[in-house]
């Protein structure tokens, strides 16, 4: 049996497939990934063993005219090449995960009466999924009150997270980095290219969180652009940072965190709230349909994270808060709890469900 992953491009969509593709591959199911030549997709799963075959389309959002007109000049060609894959590979069923990729090979499949999954990462769905959550089978969610945006049933799944990430041990994750375990860890990070507005609050705020100096560590992932900068404003604390262009053990990074700043990305979302993480959340102001923020809005409803609106961050902000919530065991422990009651540590199995089910084999 054979199951086609359609979309990725970033993490926030490549990562969830991943898992899902390991859950569906540790139960027999063979897996192709179609995507774009230029998207993370690429260079993750033919690392991990999984066939990948491309499609050329681009995106249309966020673009120039003639930059559109290039895209929706593309679109005959991507699903014509969609139609030729599904009828060369013969999958039982398509799961499409979000992407460039996913739309054309979504229709293809509802035009060969190939079963369709599509699972939407994002609190709140994008303009593909929710056209084509018309046409598909199934329609899975991350979140239950993402049903509001649907005029159907959907599925509350939650968004598949890798397992290293579910099964990283603290004192192991303190070790990795060489922390002490008798201090509080607060994990920055914003996102595989870094946040330059957090990581200029994060510099800012440092002046004034002297005073927890002897009990404070961080873990900060700045991206390429500005590792330096950083560098020189953590001087003063060079032996209580770890400070990386980028972070390639996030799950020993998230096993360390007691404290996460970060944006609000889907699967930064998903993995906090599995984790049970308490969150400073800046969602990223730009984000299509401001998606970032309904993500962030609710994990803070359930009270397991705080929200600072990017126009909002400042260094003096970001430290009065830090202060309260480090000076504050309690709360910092409640929040960790009320973010885990949203999360889903078994969305890939959930997932994987489905697929076996839309293919009309035993779960």
């Amino acid at each position: 049996m054979k199951v086609v992953l359609a979309g990725g491009g970033t993490g926030g969509h490549v990562f969830p497939a991943l898992a899902l593709a390991r859950e569906l591959r540790a139960r027999g199911i063979e897996v192709l990934m179609v995507g774009t030549a230029r998207g993370l997709e690429a260079a993750v799963f033919p690392a991990e063993g999984f066939s990948l075959e491309s499609i050329r389309v681009e995106g249309l959002r966020g673009r120039r005219v003639q930059g559109q007109a290039r895209s929706l000049a593309l679109l005959p060609q991507a699903l014509t090449r969609a139609l030729w894959l599904l009828g060369q590979h013969r999958p039982r069923v398509v799961v499409g995960v979000g992407g460039y990729a996913a739309g054309p090979v979504s229709i293809a499949a509802v035009l060969r009466r190939i079963p369709l999954l599509i699972h939407e990462q994002n609190f709140s769905p994008g303009l593909t999924n929710r056209v084509l959550a018309r046409v598909a089978n199934t329609v899975a969610v991350s979140f239950g009150e993402s049903r509001s945006y649907f005029r159907r049933d959907v599925v509350v799944t939650g968004n598949p997270i890798r397992r290293e990430i579910l099964e990283a041990d603290r004192r192991k994750g303190l070790e990795a980095f060489q922390l002490d375990p008798g201090r509080v860890t607060v994990l920055v990070f914003g996102g595989s290219q870094g946040a330059q507005q957090i990581n200029r609050a994060v510099a800012e705020a440092l002046s004034h969180l002297t005073r927890l100096r002897d009990r404070l560590q961080f873990i900060h992932a700045t991206g390429e652009r500005d590792h330096s900068v950083l560098e020189e404003g953590y001087r003063g604390w060079k032996d209580e940072v770890r400070i990386l262009p980028f972070i390639e053990d996030m799950a020993s990074a998230y096993a360390a965190a007691d404290l996460v700043v970060c944006r609000a990305g889907a699967t930064t979302i998903a993995e906090i709230i599995a984790l049970g993480k308490p969150a400073l959340l800046v969602p990223y102001p730009f984000a299509t349909n401001d998606h970032q923020r309904g993500n962030a809005e609710e994990v803070v409803r359930v009270g397991g994270a705080r929200l600072i609106l990017d126009r909002d961050l400042t260094g003096h902000r970001l430290a009065l808060e830090l202060q309260e919530l480090l000076d504050d065991a309690t709360t910092l422990a409640a929040m960790g709890r009320a973010s885990q009651s949203l999360g889903r540590p078994q969305a890939a199995s959930h997932l994987a469900d489905l697929v076996c089910q839309l293919a009309g084999v035993e779960a």
